[in-house]
């Protein structure tokens, strides 16, 4: 069983596509407006099964090596409530996969 395979166990993982950049990691996600997505799971807990892959990937020899290039990072709504005081609430992430380099 090769990598990509082996990733695309983890509960919240779409699929996994090789690019020339690296491991595309795509998870499940639900739009939320123009610029943001949802990822339905536990973002957390799915960066850390996909690190405990990679990690025992490379422990076991299958890669020399491994990088994020490309992690989600939270989006927020902004509404001003006065001249000082702002709102930020939770609007989703952007992107809603990972890049990994691969060595």
């Amino acid at each position: 069983m090769d990598l990509p395979e082996k990733l695309n166990e983890v509960k919240g993982v779409k699929n996994v596509k090789n690019r020339d950049s690296g491991l595309r990691i795509n998870l499940f996600t639900e739009p939320v407006g123009t610029d943001a997505e949802k990822i339905r799971g536990d973002l957390r807990s799915i960066s850390q099964r996909i690190r405990k892959k990679l990690e025992q990937a490379r422990e076991n020899g299958e890669i020399n090596g491994w990088d994020w290039k490309i992690k989600p990072k939270k989006r927020y709504t902004e509404t001003g409530l006065g001249n000082t005081v702002k709102d930020r609430k939770e609007k989703g992430y952007s992107p809603a996969y990972y890049v990994v380099s691969i060595r």
